[in-house]
């Protein structure tokens, strides 16, 4: 779906009614991550503006920008079938792992500490 040819996200919005996993990422700040094959598949990716939840909607190379992260929980979806993998750009762990390799399908949530995500 798109707007003038142009690619279209909603998010802030609120889901009301609905106990389902969808909850986690309509009811908090949240990034939509997408990239055309044009670009580079590793990509920083910013938490300024208190972003909590990242969707991914295309295969990408994520290097978390831990500076813009505060202490808390973070929630991750990859939602297409391609490869995201998640890095913090300070050397920390995603899941007490260098790489993590983000599944298809449901949403992962971790803690973050201060320097990884667990």
């Amino acid at each position: 779906m798109g707007l003038a040819n142009q690619p279209m996200s909603i998010s802030n919005c609120v889901d009301l009614g609905n106990n389902g996993p969808t909850v986690e990422l309509t009811n908090r700040p949240t990034l939509i991550v997408s990239r055309s094959t044009s670009q580079p598949a590793r990509q920083s990716i910013s938490f300024a503006g208190g972003i909590q939840v990242l969707n991914f909607i295309s295969g990408v190379n994520a290097i978390l920008q831990t500076a813009t992260m505060v202490g808390g929980l973070y929630v991750f979806v990859n939602t297409q079938p391609g490869v995201v993998t998640l890095a913090l750009d300070n050397n920390g762990t995603v899941g007490g792992q260098a790489i993590y390799t983000l599944a298809w399908g449901a949403p992962v949530k971790f803690f973050f500490d201060g320097t990884n995500l667990n």
